[in-house]
């Protein structure tokens, strides 16, 4: 087992030679090196004091160390709460300009080179998993969850201080990993409005060029752009940030690539683009066959049942709302066969497509639950369609004193892609 003595050595070794690979596992809370070594201080001293440990550290690093190993001490003695104060407490002489005796010493902020970066990693991503398992016991004491709201205010001061880079500027490619952080968190909180300043930034000019992050880093902000894109409804936006995530995403990282895929596949969907059958296969992305089916076919039944059945499982992947919006896609597709049927029936009259025919194939189509007694209305039929006008999923209008839809001679069902989502 790692002694307390043993780990001191090790990180004044890694300040010597600025190891910041080796120092960044040693300053993370589940680091196992870490956690015995405290383990095995307090067992050989129940009054032992990380104070007096981090004293033969080198100035600036003994608050800093000292704080951080008491939160150590707080995960192990079960107090989350505890342990998350103690950490944001350690944040605080890591990023802020101090002085001792008219010297600088070691803080993030005044360290004169960029060995520091991943060393604010471990900090940040500490941040956030501490204050998660304190908001877990404050909610199993039946009390408000308010670490990880505290956790966003702690990272927008991390995020500032990267942002700067006092020093040195390669120190601004801390940046990124906690523009990353502090979005997954805002998903968490459901605030995902205090996401859109930080991806304004990282845009912007004074932001270190995206090209020079390590690209795990990338992927992992492409893929939750495209989120954000999609509650946005901006769906080509949503498409080339989840394409760029899934193209750069490690081979080896399947699951990854499957967390990306069951956002990137409903958003082809609705762009009118069909994944493969293999790549359906290789990630099980079988949930979404019955619903292309359905796209191809026009089958309303089929989609209805699908999205009952499958439910709970699009609302957990939360995807649910963006799959609801390929119904009118569907309905695109019946109403293309309707007008195919009708032309050959009444070619002279190819585009005026009589109403009555799209109730009775709605009617047809939207029978398949049991409970569902009441039949469609001319009055929701025009409804229906009227809507896909708008949409832009038909070109044409309705004329209601004839109840009849007139669809364009010319290309009268667009690409899916130049459809409209917004309700304004």
């Amino acid at each position: 087992m790692s002694s307390i003595g043993g780990l001191v050595h090790s990180i004044n070794d890694c300040i010597n030679r600025r190891n910041s690979a080796r120092l960044r596992l040693l300053l993370q809370v589940n680091n196992s090196t870490t956690q015995e070594a405290v383990f095995a201080a307090r067992n050989a001293n129940p009054r032992w004091d990380p104070v007096a440990a981090a004293n033969r550290l080198p100035e600036g690093w003994a608050e800093f160390l000292a704080l951080f190993w008491a939160c150590i001490v707080a995960l192990q003695e079960g107090k989350r709460g505890e342990a998350y104060d103690k950490l944001v407490a350690a944040l605080q002489p890591f990023i802020k300009a101090r002085s001792v005796e008219g010297r600088d010493v070691f803080v993030f902020r005044e360290d004169s080179e960029d060995w520091v970066v991943p060393l604010m990693h471990s900090m940040v991503h500490n941040l956030r998993s501490v204050a998660q398992a304190a908001d877990q016991e404050l909610e199993a004491a039946g009390k408000p969850a308010t670490r990880l709201g505290d956790c966003g205010d702690q990272l927008r001061k991390c995020f500032a201080v990267a942002l700067q880079a006092p020093g040195n500027q390669g120190k601004r490619l801390a940046a990124l990993d906690v523009v990353n952080v502090s979005i997954k968190t805002y998903f968490k909180l459901n605030t995902l409005r205090l996401c859109k300043n930080l991806t304004r930034t990282v845009v912007s000019r004074q932001f270190a060029p995206f090209e020079l992050f390590p690209v795990s880093q990338r992927v992992t902000y492409k893929f939750y752009v495209g989120r954000l894109a999609v509650f946005d409804e901006n769906f080509q936006e949503a498409r080339e940030s989840l394409e760029y995530a899934l193209q750069h995403c490690h081979r080896g990282a399947v699951r990854n690539k499957a967390k990306i895929l069951k956002y990137l596949v409903p958003v082809q969907l609705l762009l009118g683009r069909f994944p493969s059958a293999a790549l359906v296969q290789q990630y099980q992305l079988q949930q979404y066959q019955p619903l292309m089916q359905a796209m191809r076919t026009g089958d309303m039944r089929l989609f209805d049942t699908t999205m009952d059945v499958q439910q709970f499982t699009f609302i957990q992947e939360g995807t649910y709302l963006l799959l609801e919006k390929l119904r009118l896609a569907v309905l695109r597709r019946l109403l293309k066969q309707v007008h195919a049927v009708h032309a050959v029936a009444e070619p002279g009259k190819a585009t005026q497509i009589p109403l009555d025919w799209v109730l009775a194939a709605l009617r047809c189509q939207t029978a398949a639950a049991p409970q569902q007694e009441e039949e469609m209305t001319m009055d929701e039929v025009e409804c229906v369609c009227a809507n896909l006008i708008y949409r832009k999923y038909v070109r044409g209008y309705i004329s209601h004193k004839n109840k009849v839809m007139v669809v364009a001679k010319s290309e009268p069902f667009p690409p899916l892609a130049s459809i409209s989502f917004a309700d304004g």
